[in-house]
């Protein structure tokens, strides 16, 4: 039973902090430089593991293709909030 708990709560921090960091990956180029900036490098070594599966299946759709709206990212914040959202609360 402990294991079980524990193993929740840690995904539970994991996706906590991929969405407050993907938060932060959308925010900071409206302040830095992101070509320059360690820390926006960090956000997408953190967060793009979560993004590219997503990337992978909507690039298969022709009218998501064209759009300029990175619905990747989008796509993959709806679905992190969403697993955190059902996942049982500890």
């Amino acid at each position: 039973m402990f294991l079980l708990y524990f193993f929740a709560k840690l995904v539970a921090i994991t996706l906590d902090v991929v969405s407050i960091a993907m938060i932060a990956r959308m925010l900071l180029p409206l302040f830095l430089n992101p070509e320059e900036s360690k820390v926006y490098m960090f956000l997408v070594f953190i967060t793009e593991p979560f993004v590219i599966p997503v990337r992978f299946f909507l690039s298969k759709i022709s009218a998501i293709q064209n759009s300029p709206i990175d619905w990747s990212f989008t796509a993959s914040y709806m679905i992190i909030v969403f697993l955190r959202l059902v996942l049982p609360v500890v």
